[in-house]
């Protein structure tokens, strides 16, 4: 496994100082950024695609594959979601998007081969309904198992779901395909304007919920993913706002001996 943290300045800074290590800086296919990360240290990619939307069918895949030889990324990932106007409740419109969703993710598994395609749902909230069909569990299972793609687990995403529906967190986890774990994202959540929201520093129930995790990785529980993934800054103004140098000094280095233990 390799711990991998999103590319920001204040992570540039502290590798650039020698205060910090990691394995990957975690990037987002973004013109001109991974010119900016490289000189930094090794990159993985994590794609904006989505399936759901028929953006796939649109996709410049040999770009992506280029990507694929210019990094360390060992994967393609892409976001289960259903459109904003999606009615969950009508039948048809559910049989449209299920067979969508497949359609568009065995366009990818042609391309690069199902195991280097990897899915991952949104956080469902009561403020994005349309998100949930995609994060439910026997539904998202279902299309992993059926495109016989892999696992982009996020623990932050499954924990605010989870507490949408009602759920205990670490049922909703298991009830997933966790066989074919390839990707693991870990980031504190909070409530923020009313709402559960990820991409801030980890709590200490983060780091209970993180430690469960790692060890049923470590013990061979679940499938050994190849990165684990502090999504903890970034760049631009969804993330400047929420990164503090002082919580990657503090979080990185244990997080890097928790995942190389």
């Amino acid at each position: 496994m390799k711990l991998a943290v999103n590319y920001s300045s204040a992570l540039i800074q502290l590798i650039e100082s020698g205060a910090l290590t990691v394995d990957l800086i975690k990037c987002p296919d973004w013109e001109g950024m991974l010119e900016e990360a490289q000189p930094f240290g090794e990159i993985t990619i994590h794609f904006d695609l989505k399936a759901g939307l028929s953006q796939t069918f649109n996709t410049d895949l040999t770009r992506f594959e280029q990507l694929l030889n210019q990094t360390s990324t060992p994967h393609v990932n892409t976001h289960l979601v259903g459109p904003q106007h999606l009615d969950d409740t009508d039948s048809e419109q559910l049989s449209w998007l299920i067979a969508l969703w497949r359609e568009e993710i065995s366009l990818l598994t042609h391309h690069f081969g199902a195991d280097t395609v990897v899915l991952e749902h949104f956080p469902y909230t009561f403020n994005t309904p349309h998100l949930r069909l995609p994060s439910n569990p026997q539904v998202f299972s279902g299309v992993i198992q059926d495109t016989n793609c892999m696992l982009l687990l996020d623990l932050a995403h499954a924990k605010i779901t989870a507490d949408t529906l009602s759920m205990n967190v670490k049922d909703y986890i298991q009830s997933l395909p966790l066989d074919r774990l390839a990707e693991m994202h870990v980031t504190g959540v909070k409530r923020y304007a009313g709402v559960l929201t990820d991409h801030f520093g980890l709590s200490a129930e983060d780091w209970d919920l993180f430690n469960w995790a790692i060890q049923n990785i470590h013990h061979g529980k679940w499938r050994q993913p190849e990165i684990v993934a502090f999504e903890y800054g970034g760049a631009g103004n969804v993330f400047v706002w929420r990164t503090d140098k002082r919580i990657l000094q503090e979080q990185v280095p244990r997080l890097y001996k928790t995942v190389h233990q």
